[in-house]
């Protein structure tokens, strides 16, 4: 190790004495609040076996600060085994404060201490702390284990930290430290989420075995960054490997190829599970459905549908939304009609939503009011600010502007600008300017920094000559510095 390596080593256990001795202190007030009444008030301590079975049975906040001070009072930190028990306990809780407290109390921390502590500091708000803490483990001489570099790792992919994941694994091969399936494969994500593909893939090439875990963090890696066709072969290298992608694998490639528009991979992947003979589980196959949906193949959507052994709530919401978007809005109406004779699911808030989309695309405007009244009498289900839009909208394109108004007074929500804007667009399409005034007005009111409303008013005027109220609008908008967004109306 180089000078300036130790030196470094040196400044980080430095450090890190300092953080343990300060976050002892620092919490202290703390324990003092948390913990129950002295332990010596108890006619009979609790037996070691007793409390570790406590702790084994998930104890509520209360039962643990019992338990913590009994540890704190009765030396029983002196055993790093029960120690251990309580630390590991301590994580459930999700508070690095209350993990760090215990880790600074143990007496004689082991391996399992440290990677519990480290493993504490992954979902910690300063996860590049755990490199102090492994700084410290090598300098009471504890040999790390597998786990502990997978920690690590960990711990610089949520930073994400691609300079300190790479002295840490070039300080493991200094070490002469063997990167068994586990750390490789944290390796390969912590390369993958800082973007850096090469040193990612020559890791997965170096592994002498790759796990289902390994060749799917790899193909991840490649189409999170891009490289969707990268991605493919390696998954078709993979099948010829012998070995099976597993469903999580299949869903992130089917989730990329809905948001990247790769179509004939999103089919090639359906076309793979077919062949190795995968089961249609609720996940894949409402994947399938709205991958398909999303290109309009709402045929080859329906398919997958009829192909499922078991559906959900999410598949028939999915496959109804699917519907009503590509412009089958009785077709959807009719399947949910059907789903609502399955015994074994029942419609939530995203039903009624992707519903009453369906008879808004399809104008069926007393259907879309009936459904309306059915969610809140029949299914209990509180409208959001969505269904309003939704039944505001409805109104709107059948020209029954006065009611969609009206609806819209009678929230008992509060109304944001994409009904206000909704209600605009149909009083221009029917005539309604005196009320499009007062919609554009309330726009304004609620983004006034914004050009949207402004715009919206200058239409209303535009139409009725009012070239002076639209100089005037000019005129305000400048003074305010406010400028016109791309793609909205020109009156200005």
């Amino acid at each position: 190790m180089s000078m300036a390596k130790r030196a470094a080593l040196s400044n980080s256990c430095l450090s890190q004495n300092a953080v343990l001795y300060s976050l002892h202190h620092s919490n202290t007030h703390y324990h003092q609040e948390s913990s129950s009444p002295p332990v010596q008030e108890l006619p009979q301590p609790p037996p070691l076996e007793s409390l570790l079975h406590r702790l084994s049975s998930s104890p509520r906040p209360q039962q643990f600060n019992e338990i913590h001070a009994h540890f704190t009072t009765s030396g029983l930190f002196r055993s790093t085994f029960a120690a251990n028990h309580l630390l590991h306990c301590s994580c459930s809780f999700l508070s690095f404060h209350l993990c760090f407290l215990i880790f600074s109390q143990l007496r004689h921390p082991d391996i399992f201490s440290y990677n519990t502590a480290i493993k504490s500091l992954a979902q910690s708000s300063n996860p590049l702390g755990s490199l102090l803490l492994y700084a410290n483990l090598l300098e009471k001489g504890i040999q790390p284990n597998e786990y502990t570099l997978c920690f690590l790792l960990d711990c610089c992919s949520h930073g994400p930290a691609l300079l300190e994941g790479r002295q840490l694994h070039a300080h493991l091969l200094r070490r002469g430290l063997n990167c068994g399936t586990f750390s490789s494969t944290a390796l390969i994500n912590m390369y993958g989420d800082g973007g850096a593909l090469h040193d990612a893939y020559q890791v997965f090439d170096e592994m002498p075995r790759r796990s289902n875990v390994s060749w799917g963090a790899m193909i991840n890696a490649f189409l999170t960054h891009g490289k969707p066709l990268d991605g493919w072969r390696l998954l078709s290298f993979m099948r010829r490997s012998g070995m099976a992608p597993s469903n999580a694998t299949l869903l992130s490639i089917l989730s990329f190829c809905k948001a990247m528009g790769k179509f004939e991979i999103g089919r090639a992947i359906h076309g793979h599970a077919a062949m190795m003979d995968l089961e249609l589980n609720v996940k894949l196959g409402t994947s399938l459905i709205d991958l398909y949906c999303n290109f309009g193949e709402i045929g080859i959507a329906m398919n997958v549908f009829a192909e499922m052994p078991v559906k959900n709530v999410a598949a028939w919401n999915c496959l109804i939304g699917g519907m009503a978007i590509n412009g089958h809005g009785a077709e959807a109406v009719k399947l949910f009609e059907e789903m609502k004779q399955q015994l074994d699911v029942k419609p939530n808030g995203v039903t009624f939503l992707v519903v009453l989309q369906a008879c808004s695309h399809a104008g069926l405007v007393e259907k879309g009011v009936k459904y309306f009244l059915q969610m809140t009498r029949d299914y209990k289900i509180a409208p959001g600010l969505k269904h309003y839009g939704c039944l505001v909208d409805l109104y709107g394109k059948a020209g029954r502007v006065r009611e969609a108004v009206e609806l819209t007074w009678s929230m008992p929500i509060e109304v944001d600008t994409v009904i206000w804007v909704a209600l605009f667009s149909a009083c221009r399409t029917h005539g309604y300017w005196e009320l499009g005034e007062l919609m554009a007005a309330k726009v304004i009111k609620l983004v006034p920094d914004d050009s949207c409303g402004y715009l919206l008013l200058s239409d209303a005027y535009a139409v009725k000559r009012r070239w002076d109220d639209v100089l005037g609008l000019r005129r305000m908008m400048r003074e305010m510095t406010i400028k016109k967004m791309p793609g909205l109306s020109s009156a200005l």
